[in-house]
């Protein structure tokens, strides 16, 4: 039976988009200040088991965010009973660990995606972890009892898995739909782009890549272009709109008013769809990309031949499906 509370719970939107995480609602980019910031705030909560992790010894005694030093500002600060542990943090591959020496302290934790040589990993007080290495701890206190805990945990996940620094089980590779007519060819090919009615819910928004289905229709019109999966574009963006000024708006804002000016022939065609009371999905996507010669048929993906029913796979399934 849904409470009060369920039936008011409402979608959020910033710009047009969805927002699935509290970091999410101060914009939509991912930013190391927003994210060292959630973490700080999470390791307040429960100091010591973030401690375990970094083997930063002691009693933590208190956590700091931009610290300032003689020569910059750390990112986190741990003071323990036994010294101070400091946590740089960056969402790149980028090596820190320069950086951390100009900060005073006992122990180093470098979170970033860099990968550690074996040199690195055995430098003494000087601990490399990726992001995904504290998925397991923020699980574990998504499920605490602790209001605050549970809430901060659950929110920095959504913004990990949203900005595709950390995969979780419900992570999303690929999101699949069928293309069968000159306008949306037109629109994935030559403008990078793809429309589709919004659907509230759709785990659409955590996809990282767009792979389109070609149909007989346009296979039989294009030579260049075969039945089934054949391109994968990276997913740049994705947008809600709700009238074809609006796509038009968005486009400008996305891509620059050079870029609308000379790809809007192949926007202007969605102008006579069906706006009326339906939102639309914009993905903007990055160059597809020829990966499946010849294509992955959707018989291999599903049940039958009729229109594509599964719009979620992996890489795993597709290259299966490829290989029958």
């Amino acid at each position: 039976m849904k409470t009060i509370a369920d039936t008011e719970r409402i979608d959020l939107l910033r710009g047009g988009s969805l927002v699935s995480s509290l970091a999410g609602a101060f914009g939509g980019g991912l930013r190391e200040t927003r994210l060292t910031a959630m973490l700080g705030y999470v390791i307040a909560l429960s100091p010591q088991r973030f401690c375990e992790v970094f083997r930063f010894r002691g009693r933590p005694l208190s956590v700091s965010l931009e610290s300032r030093h003689a020569d910059d500002r750390s990112d986190i600060l741990i003071e323990t009973t036994a010294g101070c542990g400091v946590v740089e943090a960056k969402i790149s591959a980028t090596d820190p660990f320069q950086q951390s020496l100009k900060y005073p302290a006992k122990w180093r934790v470098l979170l970033t995606e860099h990968v550690a040589t074996g040199k690195q990993k055995r430098l003494c007080g000087v601990k490399y972890l990726r992001w995904r290495d504290l998925l397991e701890l923020l699980q574990q206190l998504a499920g605490s009892k602790e209001n605050r805990a549970r809430f901060a945990s659950r929110d920095l996940i959504n913004y990990l898995e949203e900005h595709a620094m950390i995969k979780t089980n419900e992570s999303v590779e690929i999101y699949a739909r069928e293309i069968n007519e000159e306008d949306t060819l037109a629109l994935f090919l030559k403008a990078r782009m793809y429309c589709c009615r919004h659907q509230k819910g759709s785990r659409m928004a955590k996809a990282l890549y767009f792979a389109p289905h070609f149909g007989q229709n346009i296979a039989r019109d294009h030579p260049g272009v075969r039945v089934g999966v054949s391109y994968i574009a990276s997913i740049q963006q994705v947008e809600v709109v709700e009238t074809w000024q609006e796509l038009l708006q968005v486009a400008r804002a996305v891509r620059g008013k050079q870029w609308l000016n000379g790809h809007k022939q192949f926007l202007t065609p969605l102008r006579d769809w069906d706006w009326r009371d339906a939102k639309r999905n914009i993905l903007f996507v990055a160059t597809p990309r020829l990966v499946f010669n010849p294509p992955v048929l959707k018989e291999n993906l599903q049940e039958g031949s009729g229109w594509l029913s599964k719009r979620f796979f992996s890489f795993d399934t597709l290259f299966a499906a490829w290989g029958c």
